[in-house]
């Protein structure tokens, strides 16, 4: 397995629609959706909205990757200088009809919580840094080692700027996964009028 970034195929605007329903089937189960959006015909399209911000906002202002051609997972990584995005960066890389639809939707539902999590990664990790937005592998792609695929090569160019990443995850099952790839609980809280834990976690720069 190469930790060489050129390992990975760069996602720009030509496969961006399919990185995003890759990311959208990664998400189907994702306990923060369920919660805010029981019914099921809503949730698809708030989590084809949300995510679309990730992917479309990532390759303006940061960098997205797929494991191959094949896109059995997406990973989007944003430096610290362009987080959190500023409204007027979303303008300019997110197109109107995501905006609009996420609006339209009701993904002003989750506006509470997206403000405590940005503010505890910005308490939390005031110094230049990576950020691990999203990564999502497809379901029947899952414990093939796609993940690892995806996180080691970026994780080694992070490696060699010697700056450290930042993520953070409500999924618990999810904590110890990244541990294997060297990152620390640096914060555990529980997100204010919800049921969701958030673990904060940082890498360390060599």
């Amino acid at each position: 397995m190469s930790n060489d970034i050129k390992s990975l195929i760069r996602i720009n605007n030509n496969n961006i629609e399919r990185s995003v329903e890759v990311l959208v089937k990664a998400f189907r189960n994702y306990p923060l959706f369920q919660y805010y959006f029981p019914t099921e015909s809503i949730r698809e399209k708030i989590s084809n909205y949300v995510l679309s911000f990730a992917v479309y906002s990532g390759i303006s202002y940061g960098e997205v990757y797929a494991t191959s051609p094949n896109m059995e997972g997406i990973a989007v990584w944003i430096p610290s200088n362009n987080y959190p995005l500023t409204f007027w960066k979303l303008l300019r890389s997110v197109p109107i009809s995501k905006i609009f639809g996420l609006g339209r939707y009701g993904g002003s539902k989750m506006k509470n919580f997206n403000e405590y999590i940005d503010s505890v990664h910005q308490r939390l990790v005031p110094f230049k840094h990576w950020f691990l937005q999203a990564i999502g592998v497809a379901p029947r792609f899952q414990g093939k080692g796609y993940a690892s695929e995806l996180l080691r090569p970026m994780l080694s160019k992070i490696d060699k700027e010697q700056i450290p990443c930042y993520l953070e995850t409500i999924d618990k099952k999810n904590v110890s996964i990244y541990e294997h790839f060297g990152f620390e609980i640096i914060d555990k809280s529980i997100v204010p009028e919800t049921r969701f834990t958030n673990w904060a976690m940082l890498r360390k720069s060599p």
